[in-house]
């Protein structure tokens, strides 16, 4: 299930890279399927395969000027990210995504994608890592909206 806004990118995506949407689709369903393995987690420091995603994401979220999260606003959302390389290895592609719950404990009853990043791999772009930063926030807020607008709760960012 996406939110509205990450449904958009992903159209977006597929007319930019088909092969880098098609590998985020995959890596949606199996992580659907059978779950994340802890062990493909980059921030794994024992991690012996490639990383495939990385959990959680956003720790500076909170420090963006516009930032709806914290201090009165909204609670964070935890959320995590799905890796994909460009089809010509010129940009990575992340598709940001938050758990939906019925109520703020657990369980999780379902993943919500919602927003694709993109990062440059070229450092001379001028590509910063406050974009990326934005990036993980407008996901986080366009996951946190469809929970709101089907009447669910999302894992907060402190129950990491």
């Amino acid at each position: 299930m996406y939110s509205s806004e990450c449904d958009e990118q992903f159209g977006v995506l597929r007319q930019e890279d088909e092969e880098a949407a098609e590998i985020l689709a995959a890596l949606t369903r199996r992580a659907y399927r059978v779950g994340l393995q802890p062990e493909e987690n980059s921030s794994n420091p024992t991690k012996k395969v490639y990383p495939t995603h990385r959990c959680p994401v956003g720790e500076r979220v909170r420090e963006l000027p516009d930032s709806k999260f914290g201090d009165g606003g909204v609670d964070m959302p935890w959320t995590g990210e799905l890796y994909a390389e460009g089809s010509d290895g010129s940009m990575l592609y992340r598709l940001y995504f938050i758990e939906l719950r019925k109520a703020w404990k657990p369980p999780t009853e379902r993943i919500v994608g919602s927003g694709i990043g993109r990062k440059p791999v070229s450092e001379g772009t001028g590509w910063t890592p406050t974009q990326q930063t934005q990036e993980i926030h407008d996901a986080m807020h366009s996951g946190v909206t469809y929970c709101i607008n089907v009447g669910q709760r999302w894992r907060r960012w402190e129950t990491s």
